[in-house]
């Protein structure tokens, strides 16, 4: 995949997002650009903006702030699922265990 086809693959909810993302589409090392979709990327569930997120760490492998942002998101939604998928195990688990 090209980084256009990357980058695009998220749908940015507004023209100023959209103006970012083309900045970015065309100078891949525009650090308010990606700034401002950053901070949008941080509002979404990581199934929604990982491809940006991998594109962000593609294109700086070595900036630590960027790689710590993204596994805050991948964490947060790992929490976020585990908080939600255990009431409904230990709920199995009861009734499996009264019968």
């Amino acid at each position: 995949m090209t980084e256009e086809k990357i980058i695009t693959a998220v749908e940015w909810a507004n023209e100023k997002l959209r103006r970012a993302q083309s900045a970015i589409n065309e100078n891949p090392w525009d650090i308010e650009a990606w700034g401002i979709l950053i901070r949008e990327a941080q509002t979404r569930w990581i199934n929604e903006v990982r491809p940006f997120f991998e594109q962000l760490v593609t294109t700086y492998p070595t900036t630590g702030r960027y790689w710590k942002i993204y596994i805050e998101q991948e964490v947060g939604y790992y929490i976020a699922y585990e908080q939600s998928i255990n009431p409904i195990i230990a709920e199995k688990i009861i009734l499996v265990a009264i019968n």
